[in-house]
C-alpha cells in the first residue's frame, strides 16, 4: 500500500489549487475523482453554461434594439453550439491529466472510501496518507417523488442531442432561471414551477422585475405548486395539472458525501456538508475540506472554492496561520437580463439593526441603457450612514460587470466621496457609477 504525503479527493477548482501548493512545496500527492478529472464548472457548469447564454444574449440584445432600426430574425442552432460547447468541455480531463502527470501527480478514478482515518479504498486499491483534503463539490438534488429518477439534471443538458418542443423546470434558483432563459431562447416553451420564493438571496425588487421579463418572454412561471409524479413525459403537480414533456430537476445541490464513509475516518458532517473550522480543518485534525462540499459561511461559488484550496494548503502545510478572510461575495444570475448581489440585502440590514439607506434608481433612462433600449435596467444601493457601500443589487445589461466594481469599493471600504472622485472613460457603464452611491 503506497502512503502518500497528501491524498486530494476531488479534482475541481478547489482541488486545483491545493495541488499546485503542495506540488511547489514538494509534497507528494495523489488526485482522487469519481466522475472525469476537471470538476464542474468547467465541464457541467459555469463555463459550457455560460457559453450557452452567449447565444441567449444574443437573441435577447436583438429583440431589445428592433426598435432602434434593427430588422429581421435570429435563430440558435443547438447542434452547432453544441458542438463548441462539447469541444471545450470534453478537452478539460485531457489538458488537466496531463498538467498533473507531467508534474509527478498520482491520478486514481474510481469512487473512494475511508476504511479508517488514514486509508482509503478505490475500486479496490487501497492508498493511504499523513493528511487528506476533501474537495467532491455538489452532486444534484434527487427529486424525490414517484419517477424522480426520470428527470434529468443541470449535468444532462449538455448531452441533449437535440432540444424537446416543451421543458418543464422544478426549481427557483440560479440554475432553474439561468436554464429556462437559456432554453427558450433556443426555442422551447418553458415553464418554471416555483414552490415558495425565487432566488431567496437576491433583492425582491430585483427578482420583480426578472420575472416580469421571465413571464413577457413567454416563460410560464407557476407558484406555489411542487411536483408530485413522473410517469414517462407526463409531471404531474400538486394541484392535480399535467405537464407533458422533458423535466429539468434543479431543485438544488447537496454535498458529494454519500459514499465516503466519513464516519470511519473520524470527519462529521451533515445536510450543509462537511464541518470545519475557521481553517477550513474537520473534526479529523490531519483532514482538511474546501470548497462547496465544505459547511463554511462562503457560498458555493467558483471563485471562492479556489480560495478555500489555496487556504486549506497553507494550513495543511504551515499549521493553521490562515483563516478564511470575510470578503463580499459578489453574485450574478447570467439569465437575459442577468441579476447581480454583492453585500446585505434589506432584509439582512434590517434584521442585523444597522443603520442604513437605501438609493433606488431606475437606470433605463440612463444613455448607457436608453442606447440599447434595456428597460429593466435598475440599481438598489445600501449605504451607511458615513457613505459606505453595504449592498448593491442591479438587473440590466452591465449588472455582471458593474457588481465587480461594487465589490471593489466594499472590499476597499470606500465611501461613496471617493468613487465620486474617480475617472472612468465615458460613454460606459463605469461611469455611471458615481451616480448609483
Amino acid at each position: 500500500m503506497k502512503r502518500y504525503d497528501v491524498i486530494i479527493i476531488g479534482s475541481g477548482s478547489a482541488a486545483s489549487q491545493a495541488a499546485n501548493i503542495l506540488r511547489d512545496a514538494g509534497k507528494e500527492i495523489a488526485i482522487v475523482e469519481n466522475w472525469t478529472f476537471g470538476g464542474t464548472c468547467p465541464q457541467r457548469g459555469c463555463d459550457p453554461k455560460k457559453m450557452l447564454a452567449e447565444g441567449a444574449e444574443l437573441v435577447a440584445r436583438v429583440d431589445q434594439i428592433k426598435t432602434l432600426g434593427v430588422n429581421g430574425e435570429i435563430t440558435l442552432d443547438w447542434a452547432t453550439f453544441k458542438r463548441r460547447v462539447d469541444e471545450y468541455r470534453f478537452a478539460v480531463p485531457t489538458t488537466k491529466t496531463h498538467n498533473w502527470r507531467e508534474h509527478g501527480i498520482d491520478l486514481f478514478e474510481g469512487e473512494p472510501h475511508f476504511i479508517d482515518e488514514d486509508s482509503i479504498v478505490i475500486n479496490g486499491h487501497e492508498i493511504s496518507a499523513h493528511h487528506f483534503i476533501i474537495a467532491t463539490g455538489l452532486i444534484p438534488r434527487p427529486l424525490d417523488i414517484p419517477g424522480g429518477e426520470h428527470a434529468i439534471t443541470s449535468d444532462d443538458v449538455f448531452d441533449l442531442a437535440s432540444l424537446p418542443a416543451h421543458v418543464s423546470i422544478v426549481g427557483a434558483g440560479y440554475i432553474a432561471f439561468e436554464f429556462a432563459h437559456i432554453l427558450r431562447r433556443f426555442g422551447c416553451d418553458v415553464t418554471l414551477l416555483v414552490r415558495s420564493r425565487a432566488l431567496k438571496a437576491f433583492d425582491r425588487n430585483v427578482v420583480k422585475r426578472l420575472i416580469d421579463e421571465t413571464e413577457r418572454i413567454g416563460i410560464d412561471v407557476r407558484y406555489g405548486v411542487e411536483p408530485s409524479a413522473l410517469d414517462g413525459d407526463v409531471l404531474t403537480l400538486s394541484d392535480d395539472s399535467t405537464l407533458h414533456g422533458l423535466v429539468l430537476n434543479a431543485s438544488g445541490r447537496i454535498p458529494s458525501i454519500e459514499r465516503l464513509h466519513l464516519e470511519a475516518a473520524g470527519v462529521r458532517a451533515d445536510h450543509d456538508g462537511i464541518r470545519v473550522n475557521a481553517y477550513l480543518q474537520t473534526s479529523n485534525p490531519n483532514i482538511y475540506a474546501a470548497g462547496d462540499v465544505s459547511a463554511s459561511d462562503n457560498p458555493p461559488l467558483t471563485p471562492f472554492a479556489g480560495q478555500e484550496g489555496r487556504i486549506a494548503a497553507l494550513n495543511l502545510l504551515r499549521g493553521n496561520t490562515r483563516p478564511f478572510p470575510e470578503r463580499p461575495a459578489p453574485t450574478v444570475v447570467f439569465t437575459s437580463p442577468p441579476i447581480a448581489k454583492v453585500g446585505l440585502t434589506v432584509e439582512e440590514a434590517k434584521a442585523n439593526g444597522i443603520d442604513f439607506e437605501c438609493k433606488d434608481i431606475d437606470l433605463s433612462h440612463f444613455l448607457t441603457y436608453e442606447r440599447i433600449h434595456d428597460e429593466t435596467a435598475f440599481s438598489r444601493v445600501l449605504l451607511s450612514r458615513d457613505g459606505h457601500v453595504l449592498g448593491a443589487h442591479l438587473i440590466g445589461q452591465h449588472a455582471p460587470e458593474l457588481i465587480n466594481l461594487f465589490s471593489f469599493i466594499i472590499q476597499n471600504n470606500m465611501t461613496h466621496q471617493h468613487v465620486k472622485h474617480l475617472q472612468f472613460a465615458y460613454p460606459t457603464s463605469a461611469s455611471d457609477l458615481s451616480f448609483l452611491l
